[in-house]
Parts: C-alpha cells; structure tokens; sequence
C-alpha cells in the first residue's frame, strides 16, 4: 500500500496557498516537504498538523491506494 497527497495540493489551490506557506503554517521542515511531495509516509504529527491548517479531516488531504 502506499499514500498519496493528491488531496493536499488541491486543498493548496483552493485556498490559494503556496508550498512555502503551508510549511511555515504548519511548521514543516524542508524534509517533511520533500516526503510530501514525494508520496512518503509523514508522522502522525504532521498529519494532524495539516489537518489544523485546513480545519479538516485526515481523509481530506491524504489517501491510501493499493499497490498494482
């Protein structure tokens, strides 16, 4: 199974956010960042971080596929 952040980037859109804004909001290291971009796993702390930006769900800015 992996994760992927699609549901973040649109979020990122909708509310007219930068990258560089999200990391500073949700006090994201340069890493954690690149793990996102990437489709990494992140800690549960950062997931519930975004959540507190956005004022949602962790459904809301991640989701979980099945390996083909």
């Amino acid at each position: 199974m992996t994760v992927r952040y699609d549901k973040l980037w649109i979020l990122l859109i909708k509310n007219k956010m930068k990258k560089g804004e999200l990391a500073k909001a949700a006090h994201l290291s340069s890493h954690t960042m690149t793990q996102l971009n990437n489709n990494r796993l992140v800690s549960m702390s950062v997931m519930l971080r975004l959540c507190k930006v956005f004022h949602c769900d962790i459904g809301d800015v991640m989701e979980v596929v099945e390996d083909e």
